[in-house]
């Protein structure tokens, strides 16, 4: 065989691995989501590292668990779905994707709420919901251990609204001196607070009727209110 025939096989050959390697695109870095739970707030997608300057777009095969809109992520309902993130063809860079499964897992509601699409909803209250200047005060009715009521507060949608928590101490204790439980219906013992109590494994709660403060140990139970 000739040298300049040697030559031109050489060459081809190496055209033909530069396009097989070529058409698959640049190798893109680890891409992973992790799992979630229905009601999440949205996240935001890392994009792989890549070679190629082209701009990563994002999809999901089920947007009924999750959808997608540029990089931000909203958690629906309980299921699998799968992301992809692509590449488009830009200069001698080919097009690329990769692709990881997100696990969206059922939320658990502490009764007396409801799961409700993905939602822990709390039943309508026979008590009277309290407004003192931008505060809301949900009606203690239900009685919780601590990590429960916390839990509660977190994760409910009551009257129609998210971003509740456990009340601090002074806040509550506030609240129960200033008169305005009166004629609501509320319970009349003691109400967990978010403050750890004096011992080991306890937290406050205070007396609705009064004030009083007492470290109780947590898995005991009290009355929960929320506060937003």
């Amino acid at each position: 065989m000739s040298f300049k025939r040697l030559l031109s096989l050489t060459a081809a050959a190496a055209l033909l691995v530069l396009s097989a390697c070529g058409g698959h695109g640049v190798e893109l870095g680890d891409f992973t989501v992790a799992n979630k739970v229905e009601g999440d707030a949205p996240f935001e997608l890392t994009p792989p590292s890549s070679k190629s300057p082209g701009a990563f777009t994002f999809t999901s095969s089920n947007p009924q668990v999750a959808s997608i809109a540029g990089r931000t992520v909203t958690v629906h309902l309980a299921g699998t779905t799968t992301i992809t993130a692509s590449q488009p063809e830009v200069g001698s860079y080919n097009p690329t994707s990769t692709s990881t499964v997100l696990t969206v897992t059922e939320r658990v509601c502490e009764a007396p709420s409801v799961r409700q699409n993905g939602q822990c909803v709390a039943p309508a209250s026979t008590a009277g919901f309290v407004t003192v200047g931008e505060t809301l005060w949900m009606p203690a009715e239900n009685l919780f251990t601590w990590a429960k009521a916390d839990a509660y507060c977190k994760n409910t949608t009551i009257q129609g609204k998210t971003g509740w928590k456990l009340p601090a101490q002074a806040d509550l204790d506030a609240l129960i001196k200033s008169g305005q439980l009166a004629g609501q219906n509320w319970a009349t013992g003691h109400a967990w607070v978010a403050e750890a109590g004096s011992g080991n494994n306890t937290h406050v709660a205070l007396n609705l009727a009064g004030g009083a403060s007492t470290s109780f140990e947590s898995e005991v139970k009290a009355y929960v209110t929320c506060v937003r």
